[in-house]
């Protein structure tokens, strides 16, 4: 009795299949990647890039010394340098200093309370004055802030409350003694 073997088939070329999980693998990374910096919608978010200085707070000299080169910065930003180039210079962070000072998007409370209140408040595009935090000096510029429809609503109540102050402080100094 003789042992029967099947007759030889080609073997399958699995080629474009591993391809085309490579291509669908590189595919998924790329939409994760972008979803990553997007803010999320039931989050409000903010975006900024600062340029940090830091010093010792025990030092007076060094304080100022600091004051004196993140003052200077600031200048030569509003002279026309570019703030991103400056970041990567002369900014303490090295996180943020390696993209010349872009934080990426934050969500609210994320940051220390001089920090959180200019992000929150400032105008899109425009760089702050110089903010002192527990963590040194910065320059700030917002670039993008995604709010909620709950803190929209919130800020805008806030608007009215202090419109209406300013409104009842300014009617109660035309008034004549």
């Amino acid at each position: 009795m003789a042992l029967e073997y099947p007759p030889e088939e080609e073997p399958k070329d699995y080629t474009r299949l591993i391809w085309l999980g490579i291509v669908a693998l590189v595919a998924i990374m790329v939409a994760g990647l972008w979803y990553i910096g997007r803010p999320k919608p039931n989050v409000s978010m903010v975006r900024a890039k600062h340029i940090l200085v830091t010093f010792d707070a025990a030092d007076p000299a060094d304080r100022a010394r600091a004051l004196d080169l993140i003052s200077g910065l600031r200048e030569r930003i509003l002279r026309g340098e570019r703030f991103e180039t400056l970041a990567r210079r002369y900014s303490d962070d090295p996180v943020s200093r390696a993209r010349g000072g872009d934080l990426n998007y934050y969500p609210k409370g994320s940051f220390a309370p001089e920090f959180e209140e200019y992000v929150w408040n400032a105008p899109i595009g425009q760089l702050s004055d110089v903010i002192a935090t527990s963590f040194g000096f910065h320059l700030i510029v917002v670039i993008d802030r995604h709010l909620t429809d709950a803190d929209r609503y919130e800020m805008e109540l806030d608007q009215r409350a202090r419109d209406a102050l300013r409104q009842r402080t300014g009617a109660d100094e035309n008034v004549a003694p």
